[in-house]
């Protein structure tokens, strides 16, 4: 399953999220009050229940979580300018927190903990859910909950299903996939052949996966998911100021780091190789102005290209980094082509671009060049 770009449809508008939905009432009418058949928030609660009994069937037949993301679309598409118009609530957000993450991956978790951040500090006097009996962390329970007290946190489990490997039509590989193929990984051949036999996962699968992928796909990874740590680091400091508490919130921490530390050790490789030609191609000092540094880039290209054997070399240096960042991809054999072309005569070449001998003859005589000089005859 593969995870979708985060469209702007799919985003609050920060913007308008810290505007008061109404001058009496900063944050709209309490959505609970409401115990219609036509309530919006009984109904989008019964699409999330509703999600949720889908994904644990599927977890007991082996199915991919991350297959029935689509169930929870409705919360993607409503909540949004439900916390712009109709009620800022943190049980809303949580459930949007959970949608965006089985759709967008870390990406739209991060943006879901700004969200909550953002609610936190600028409505926390009239933010919904309001205290009850159970007191002041009734309100953010439903934060709380991602996370889990006794027991595990609803988002645990979406966060370790979210790819850690490009989708290439057939497979894309999470965190849990590869915890559990190390975990195979250190039984004995016997107790190995048993699991792998019983469906688990073998961890050069999860390695051949890795090389599959581009080296973009992971720098973007790694920058989402570090962003989504600071984003979360930021909810959890709001969270305990409002509250006076230390709430509990270390496990989705953990979930979130340990994805990082995967990513950064099965694709180390290629996230060297990149810094590696970005150190080469751009050496300027951290501190240099953003127009020296733009002067300096194009002075170094100048360098490299006095020559055409320079210019042949740098293709091939661009070549080998596309066959090792991108080894599924046929840019660097079409570079490599035309690097072989451009030491062949022109009419070796012609003769391997036109393979119609009379169409061939026809050109050669067109520019002025002898039969004589045909390779193929």
């Amino acid at each position: 399953m593969a995870i979708l770009p985060f469209e702007e449809s799919a985003q609050v508008d920060i913007d308008s999220l810290v505007s008061p939905i109404d001058a009496e009432q900063p944050c709209g009418q309490d959505p609970r009050m409401d115990a219609s058949p036509t309530s919006v928030y009984y109904q989008l609660k019964n699409v999330r229940n509703n999600a949720r009994t889908a994904e644990r069937s599927a977890l007991i037949d082996g199915e991919p979580l991350l297959s029935f993301a689509n169930q929870w679309r409705p919360l993607v598409e409503r909540v949004p300018n439900i916390l712009l118009e109709e009620a800022k609530d943190l049980e809303y957000t949580a459930w949007y927190i959970e949608a965006l993450t089985r759709n967008y991956g870390f990406a739209g978790l991060c943006h879901g903990f700004t969200i909550a951040k953002i609610l936190i500090e600028e409505f926390w006097d009239t933010l919904y859910p309001m205290p009850d009996e159970d007191g002041i962390e009734t309100r953010v329970a439903p934060l709380v909950g991602l996370n889990g007290v006794e027991g595990e946190g609803t988002l645990l489990m979406p966060i370790a299903c979210i790819p850690l490997t490009e989708f290439d039509g057939e497979q894309a590989y999470a965190l849990w996939e590869y915890e559990q193929a190390c975990e195979v990984e250190r039984f004995d051949e016997e107790k190995k052949r048993y699991r792998l036999d019983q469906g688990a996962i073998e961890l050069k699968r999860v390695e051949a996966a890795v090389e599959m992928s581009s080296s973009k796909f992971f720098i973007e990874l790694v920058t989402d998911i570090e962003k989504t740590i600071q984003a979360y680091d930021a909810l959890v400091q709001v969270m305990d100021q409002a509250t006076g508490l230390s709430l509990s919130t270390s496990h989705i921490s953990k979930r979130l780091h340990d994805a990082l530390t995967a990513v950064k050790y099965l694709a180390g490789d290629k996230l060297e190789v990149e810094n590696d030609i970005a150190s080469e191609f751009l050496d300027i000092s951290p501190n240099m102005p953003v127009n020296d540094a733009g002067n300096q880039t194009a002075n170094i290209a100048q360098q490299q290209l006095n020559s055409r054997q320079d210019a042949i070399a740098e293709l091939k240096r661009i070549s080998t980094f596309f066959r090792k960042t991108e080894p599924h991809s046929p840019m660097s054999y079409a570079i490599d082509q035309v690097v072989r072309w451009s030491d062949l005569a022109l009419p070796d070449l012609l003769a391997e671009l036109i393979d119609d001998g009379s169409a061939r003859e026809g050109y050669f005589k067109l520019v002025g060049i002898s039969s004589d000089n045909d390779a193929t005859s």
